[in-house]
């Protein structure tokens, strides 16, 4: 009897055993089925040619629902600083994505010779200029100035250095822009003073030497201050230019009141005789001796005379007066032809 007992608890167990084997091979198979749709889905995807599959191949994708994402492609030429232009091909989108997706990085002050936000379509070339900044340092002079102080312990004319100048150094910081290799502009970013500079001071003579005229000549004219051959200074202190200088003995002249001169205007101070082969008629000269002490003055070569045939003098002077020239003698001059 207790045999029989078991025989039938063994029985119930098998027949439940069996009967939730049947339950799960119909769950595991409905599963299946619909995972092989679900899977079907994706394998009948079409892709065209010219497109791009986004996230790409190579990107893994954890996330049961992401998204992919099949977008047209075109080709791009892109060139970075100073490489070659390359092809890629991009989603047809903007230059930005372009660039990101060629997977080229710009750098803080790079540029593009496109707008960002422009739309490539094919054969749209890029341009990448890659920028950067350098700093310089170099070490430089500084120039002294130099101050002109008056004194009437020199003549006029006369210099004296006081004090000597002294260069300075500066620092100076240059900034140079780089682009694609080169430096395409420098500028001045910082300068340091490392040793300041010492003016160069030059004593410049007031004191004037006691010039004579035998007789006053109002003779003036307007001068240029600088330029020709080289300068001198008047009795009146003026800094004056000539375009040559003419040193001989020089005497003097008078004739009577009205007399007409070689070139025919009247006898007056301030009128001279040349030879004009050598000074031309016209020519605005100013007469003095060498040492300065004895002064004629400003003329005009307006007249000539017999010396001119003996090569004795190199002028003769006006004078109203016989007295006059007796005074004057014969003397050795220099005569500034000037501009």
């Amino acid at each position: 009897m207790a045999n029989t007992e078991n025989q039938h608890s063994a029985v119930k167990i098998i027949t439940a055993v069996a009967a939730a084997a049947i339950v799960w091979t119909s769950v595991f198979s409905v599963s299946a089925q619909a995972i092989s749709n679900e899977n079907s889905t994706h394998t009948d995807t079409q892709v065209s040619e010219g497109a791009l599959v986004l996230p790409n191949g190579d990107t893994l994708v954890s996330n049961d629902t992401a998204d992919v994402d099949i977008v047209p492609a075109v080709s791009v030429d892109i060139k970075v600083g100073t490489n070659d232009y390359k092809s890629y091909d991009v989603p047809k989108s903007t230059v930005k994505d372009a660039l990101n997706h060629a997977n080229i990085r710009l750098g803080e002050y790079d540029t593009v010779d496109k707008s960002l936000n422009a739309k490539v379509k094919d054969n749209t070339k890029i341009k990448v200029n890659r920028v950067s900044f350098k700093k310089v340092v170099k070490t430089k002079k500084v120039m002294y100035k130099t101050k002109k102080k008056k004194t009437s312990s020199l003549y006029v004319g006369q210099t004296k250095v006081q004090t000597k100048g002294k260069k300075g150094t500066k620092k100076v910081t240059y900034t140079n822009k780089i682009v694609n290799g080169k430096v395409v502009k420098t500028i001045v970013s910082g300068t340091k003073i490392i040793k300041n500079s010492k003016k160069k001071v030059v004593l410049v003579g007031t004191k004037r030497k006691n010039y004579r005229m035998l007789v006053n000549n109002p003779t003036s004219f307007k001068t240029k201050s600088s330029g020709g051959a080289g300068t001198f200074y008047d009795h009146n202190g003026k800094k004056v230019a000539y375009k040559k200088i003419v040193t001989g003995p020089a005497t003097a002249y008078s004739a009577q009141v009205g007399a007409y001169t070689a070139v025919g205007s009247r006898v007056k101070i301030g009128g001279v005789a040349v030879n004009p082969r050598q000074i031309p008629y016209g020519s605005k000269v100013y007469i003095e001796t060498p040492d300065k002490k004895l002064v004629y003055g400003y003329a005009v070569a307006n007249d000539t005379g017999g010396f001119v045939y003996t090569s004795s003098t190199v002028c003769d002077l006006f004078y109203p007066l016989e007295s006059t020239c007796n005074t004057w003698g014969r003397r050795t001059v220099n005569i500034y032809v000037l501009k």
